[in-house]
C-alpha cells in the first residue's frame, strides 16, 4: 500500500511521479536539453513548458528547480545535499510554486515582484514555478513584464501551461519555449505495466493497453484511470473490469455492429447502438473505435500484415474486408472522421453519430431501394390453357388466419408534454441566485463520465443549460432529443433522486428546447411585475414512487392536475 507519514494513503500518479529525470515518460528531447543546459551552466532567466495535461511540465519543472540548486549535480541530482533533502521534504525556501488558476490576479504577481530583488535564503537561484500561466489576467502579465526584461541573476522563472496561446506575445518572446509532445501508448502501456508489477497486481495487457488507449497522451491520465480500476478490483486488473467501469464496448461488438452495418440491418444498428447509449457508453469513444477499425481492416487490405493493427486481430479486420470495398472503407472514414469532429459543436451528438451509421449502412443504395414503391409489369394476354391452371390453383386452401404468427411491438415510453402555463410559472417564480446555486450540478458533472452506474445522468446533462431555477424546481434547455428524454416519467424520477443523492438538490428536473426556451422568455417578458416571483408547490417524488401501483394516468393526474399550484 502507498502511504504518506503526513497525508495517509497517497494516489498513484503522486506515488509515481518522475523522481528523476531519468523517470521522466516520453520527452527525451526535453530533458536532454535541460540537462545540457545545467552541465554547461548555460540557463536562461525564463522558461515557458507547454502541452496537453499529464505529460510531465509540472514534474520537468520540479526536477529542473532542483537539479540547478543541488551541489553535487551530475547526470543527476544527489539527493544527498542539504538543498535536495530540503526539496525532498517540500520545504525548500527557495522553490516557489504559484497556481495562476486560482491565483491569477495583480496583487498575487506583485507579491511575487516585491521578493525578487531578495537573495536565496539556502540555493544558487530562486525558482517560481507559475502553473497554468495563462490564467493570469492581463495586468497581471503587464506586472510581470517588467521583472522579465531586466531579471536579477539569481531568479528564473519556469511557466506551464496547456493554452500557450493566452500567454501574451511580449511574454512568449522573452522565455525559452520547450513544447511538451503527448506520450505515445507504448510508453504508457509500459511505464503502467512497471508499477503494477511494483504493486504486485496481476494484469491483462490488452487491459493495459485499453486505459493507454483512453489516456490518450496523458500519462496522469492513465494512472488516474488505473487508480479507479484498482478500487474496484484491487487484486486484478482485467479488459472486462475496463470495459465495465467507463462504458465501453468490446473489439467483438464494435466488429458486430460494423457487421451489421455492411448487411444494411438499419434498424438493427440503431436499436443496438441505443442499448449501449442507455447503458451508460461514450458515443464519441465508440466513434473514435469504429475510425480504429475501419483503419486497420485498410491496413490489412494492403499486404496483409497484422503486426500493424491496433485494434483487430487479422481474422477480424478480414471478416470485414470480406464484406465491402476499400473504397467504401474510405468513405466509411470520411463519414466518421467528419461526425468525430462536431462533437465539441453539439449537444447531443448521438443523434449526428445514428445518422452517420446510417449513412454508412445505406452506401449502395439499399435503403432507398427498400422504400421505393414496386413496380407494376405489364399484364400479357393469358392463354385457355394458363386460365384452366389458374383456376385450379385458386382451389388450394389459402393458410389459416390463426397460424400467423404477429411480432410483438415494442412499447415506447411516452413523453410528458409539459404546458407553458406551468413552465411559466417556475420561471416567474425563478431568480439568479438560486440558479448560481444549482450550477453545483454542471461543475461536477465531470466526475461521473466514467462511474458505469451513473454516466447516464452525465451523458443526459451534458451540452444542456440550466435554464432557470426556483425552490422547487429546475428548468434546463437542450435539444429537442435531450429534453424528450429528460420528461419521459421512469428517466425523470431516476433524475431526480441522483440530483438529491449526490448534490442534496431537492427539486424536480423538466427539459425544454430553443423553440420552447424563446417562448417562455417572451411570455416572462410580458408578463405584469406584480406576477412575478409568486411561490410554486411540486410534490417531489418520494423514494417509493416507482414501487406504488398506480397507473401512468394516475401519476400524470397526481403531478399536474390540482397539485400545481400557482397563488394569486
Amino acid at each position: 500500500m502507498r502511504y504518506n507519514i503526513v497525508m495517509g494513503y497517497q494516489v498513484l500518479y503522486r506515488t509515481y511521479r518522475p523522481a528523476k529525470f531519468s523517470e521522466v515518460v516520453g520527452q527525451k528531447y526535453i530533458v536532454k536539453t535541460l540537462l545540457n543546459a545545467i552541465k554547461k551552466n548555460r540557463i536562461a532567466h525564463a522558461y515557458l513548458f507547454a502541452g496537453p495535461r499529464g505529460t510531465g511540465k509540472t514534474s520537468v519543472a520540479k526536477l529542473f528547480a532542483k537539479a540547478i540548486n543541488c551541489e553535487n549535480f551530475e547526470e543527476e541530482s544527489c539527493d544527498t545535499c542539504k538543498n535536495c533533502l530540503a526539496y525532498l521534504q517540500g520545504s525548500h525556501p527557495d522553490i516557489i510554486e504559484l497556481d495562476a488558476a486560482s491565483n491569477n490576479g495583480i496583487d498575487d504577481i506583485r507579491e511575487i515582484i516585491e521578493q525578487v530583488p531578495y537573495a536565496p535564503l539556502l540555493g544558487k537561484y530562486k525558482v517560481y514555478i507559475i502553473d497554468e500561466v495563462h490564467m493570469l489576467s492581463t495586468p497581471a502579465f503587464n506586472a510581470l513584464l517588467k521583472t522579465l526584461e531586466e531579471p536579477p541573476a539569481h531568479v528564473i522563472f519556469i511557466f506551464a501551461t496547456t493554452d500557450p496561446q493566452k500567454v501574451i506575445p511580449t511574454v512568449l518572446s522573452r522565455c525559452q519555449r520547450y513544447n511538451f509532445s503527448k506520450i505515445s501508448s507504448f510508453e504508457i502501456k509500459k511505464k503502467t505495466m512497471e508499477i503494477l508489477e511494483k504493486e504486485g497486481i496481476s494484469y491483462e495487457e490488452k487491459a493495459v493497453e485499453e486505459l493507454a488507449r483512453m489516456a490518450e497522451g496523458g500519462m496522469r491520465d492513465a494512472l488516474s484511470l488505473l487508480e479507479q480500476c484498482l478500487a474496484y478490483n484491487p487484486d486484478e486488473l482485467t479488459l472486462e473490469d475496463v470495459e465495465h467501469i467507463f462504458g465501453l464496448t468490446s473489439v467483438k461488438e464494435e466488429v458486430s455492429l460494423f457487421t451489421d452495418i455492411h448487411n444494411n440491418q438499419v434498424s438493427e444498428v440503431i436499436s443496438r447502438l441505443r442499448n449501449m447509449y442507455t447503458q451508460g457508453m461514450d458515443t464519441k469513444r465508440l466513434a473514435v473505435d469504429l475510425l480504429e477499425i475501419v483503419k486497420d481492416a485498410l491496413i490489412y487490405s494492403d499486404q496483409g500484415k497484422d503486426s500493424l493493427l491496433n485494434r483487430l486481430t487479422a481474422a477480424e479486420a478480414q471478416e470485414i474486408l470480406n464484406l465491402t470495398t476499400t473504397e467504401d472503407l474510405l468513405k466509411d472514414a470520411r463519414d466518421l472522421e467528419e461526425t468525430i469532429s462536431k462533437e465539441k459543436q453539439n449537444q447531443n451528438f448521438l443523434v449526428y453519430l445514428e445518422l452517420c451509421l446510417i449513412k454508412m449502412a445505406g452506401r449502395n443504395g439499399v435503403i432507398a431501394e427498400k422504400n421505393q414503391p414496386k413496380k407494376e409489369t405489364a399484364k400479357e394476354p393469358v392463354k385457355e390453357t394458363e386460365t384452366k391452371n389458374t383456376a385450379d390453383m385458386e382451389t388450394e386452401p389459402e393458410p389459416e388466419a390463426e397460424n400467423l404468427v404477429e411480432e410483438p411491438v415494442e412499447e415506447v415510453e411516452p413523453v410528458i408534454e409539459y404546458n407553458t402555463d406551468f413552465l411559466l410559472s417556475i420561471l416567474l417564480d425563478a431568480n439568479r441566485d438560486l440558479k448560481i446555486n444549482d450550477q453545483i450540478i454542471y461543475n461536477k458533472l465531470d466526475l461521473y463520465r466514467y462511474e458505469s452506474d451513473k454516466r447516464k445522468f452525465y451523458q443526459l446533462l451534458i451540452g444542456t443549460e440550466l435554464f432557470a431555477s426556483n425552490k422547487d424546481a429546475i428548468i434546463v434547455c437542450g435539444n429537442k432529443a435531450q429534453a424528450d428524454s429528460i420528461n419521459t416519467r421512469s428517466t425523470n424520477e431516476e433524475l431526480y433522486r441522483f440530483l438529491n443523492e449526490e448534490f442534496g438538490i431537492d427539486k424536480m428536473v423538466y427539459g425544454i428546447d430553443e423553440a420552447r426556451k424563446k417562448q417562455l422568455i417572451k411570455l416572462y417578458k410580458d408578463t405584469p411585475e406584480d406576477r412575478r416571483n409568486k411561490p410554486i408547490y411540486i410534490e417531489k417524488y418520494a423514494s417509493k414512487a416507482t414501487a406504488t401501483n398506480k397507473t401512468q394516468e394516475d401519476r400524470l393526474r397526481d403531478l399536474f392536475g390540482d397539485r400545481v399550484k400557482v397563488e394569486e
